[in-house]
């Protein structure tokens, strides 16, 4: 076996190895299209804490505590509870004048949403419900959210975390907004639906997700950037599951220009890559430990904290760099990577070798993971059970047109989020009257 041989089924193994990942998530995926888990209808109905942490949301905070207003659910089960988290506006005025519970925190430390958790969880009697729905503050939820959640709840005892339908409040305003429709329907159809039917955890990303009380009875102790990653990984590891409703949608508002894109995903790489740090060590270790009964929870969750996009990336060129030391064991380039052509002299040979090699392998994986995504956004619109039914259809077309290049944008983010020591949280412009 020559130089070039062992190379390729080296990083053939590495290839297998790594479409473990790819497998479950195919299997979860096609699951998650076809079969939706329901959750019986409970008459029981649970007292709730609705959660909402908000920094200057003055023009849609009435927006929001409306929705719930609305929602078909027993309003004196539900408690709105502002978190006014060093505003400089009208927030916590506009929110008191509404009927909602008030907490003000002024503290320029505490400059992250899990601060501003733990701040609250300290003013609140927690007793007082069975668990806590958080929201953001330019959400909007839709009427039957809080009965969904509560059958989901009451069904699996008012022991567990439960994550909802993200959908798209501002699709009309624009192509980017109808990426992120693709993006987390992507997380909620071919992921956690498909994981739901075999009670393999999911996990809470960022808003629209329920927390029974007993895990918040000692406060909220994940602070960093990214606290839903934080949760999600030690809750997995404490051997809990995160499951997920699929009838309980909320509709969130989505950035419209690139820059905001940018930077908000940015925030989620670098989270994704300290989550990675922290956890994947932790979870592949748990994996082998006897007593741990959700292993498949465990590695669909070290997964899903890694930069596998980028992990690709770099093997594909470490990869080719491999190979062009090939004339080091007597190969040359030409048999590499295409046949030499004595019509052209050796360093015409060799440019061509370096090029047409090159461009042939990205070609080919650039070509199989376009197919892939679009399979995937496909696998989106068919699974979604008309939720884009009432949506305007041309920027759900032009979206689905551009959902890969959306896609291949997070291997530079995640190269940055690697790169860049630190990274802050940014505030993003919601507007005012974009209604359900």
């Amino acid at each position: 076996m020559n130089y070039v041989a062992v190379i390729n089924l080296i990083f053939l193994i590495i290839s297998l190895l790594l479409s473990l990942y790819t497998f479950q998530f195919l299997f979860f995926a096609i699951v998650g299209v076809f079969r939706k888990r329901k959750f019986p209808h409970s008459k029981e109905k649970c007292r709730y804490g609705v959660l909402i942490s908000a920094k200057d949301e003055e023009n849609v905070i009435p927006r929001l505590i409306n929705s719930i207003r609305s929602a078909d659910y027993p309003q004196d089960k539900l408690d709105i509870i502002i978190i006014a988290h060093n505003c400089s506006d009208k927030t916590a005025e506009v929110a008191r004048s509404l009927g909602a519970n008030v907490i003000e925190c002024h503290d320029p430390k505490s400059n992250t949403l899990g601060k501003a958790y733990n701040y609250a969880f300290k003013q609140i009697n927690i007793k007082d419900y069975d668990g806590f729905v958080v929201l953001n503050a330019d959400n909007v939820v839709d009427k039957n959210f809080f009965e969904k959640m509560n059958d989901a709840f009451v069904y699996l005892n008012k022991n567990e975390t439960i994550v909802s339908f993200r959908h798209t409040l501002n699709i009309k305003d624009g192509v980017m907004p109808a990426l992120y429709s693709y993006y987390f329907g992507t997380t909620c159809i071919l992921g956690y639906a498909g994981r739901e039917n075999f009670n393999v955890s999911c996990r809470i990303t960022g808003c629209g997700f329920l927390i029974p009380t007993r895990m918040v009875e000692n406060g909220w102790n994940y602070l960093g950037i990214t606290e839903d990653i934080e949760f999600s990984g030690n809750t997995i590891l404490k051997g809990n599951t995160i499951h997920y409703c699929d009838e309980a949608i909320f509709y969130d508002e989505q950035p419209c220009d690139v820059k905001t894109m940018w930077f908000q995903r940015l925030r989620w790489a670098k989270g994704q890559f300290l989550g990675c740090k922290e956890f994947f060590p932790k979870m592949f270790k748990a994996l082998f430990k006897k007593e741990n009964k959700n292993k498949m929870s465990l590695f669909v969750a070290m997964t899903f904290n890694s930069f596998l996009p980028l992990i690709m990336f770099f093997l594909f060129v470490l990869q080719f760099a491999l190979l062009l030391l090939s004339p080091l064991f007597g190969i040359s380039l030409q048999e590499v990577f295409l046949h030499w052509d004595y019509n052209l002299n050796w360093f015409q040979n060799l440019f061509m070798s370096l090029n047409l090699g090159g461009l042939f392998l990205m070609a080919r994986s650039l070509i199989s993971s376009t197919l892939i995504i679009y399979l995937m956004a496909m696998g989106v619109l068919l699974g979604s059970n008309g939720k884009w039914k009432n949506q305007r259809k041309l920027p759900m077309i032009f979206a689905f047109i551009l959902f890969p290049l959306f896609i291949f944008c997070q291997i530079p983010l995640d190269l940055c989020a690697m790169l860049l020591p630190n990274v802050k949280w940014r505030k993003i412009p919601h507007g005012v009257n974009k209604q359900l």
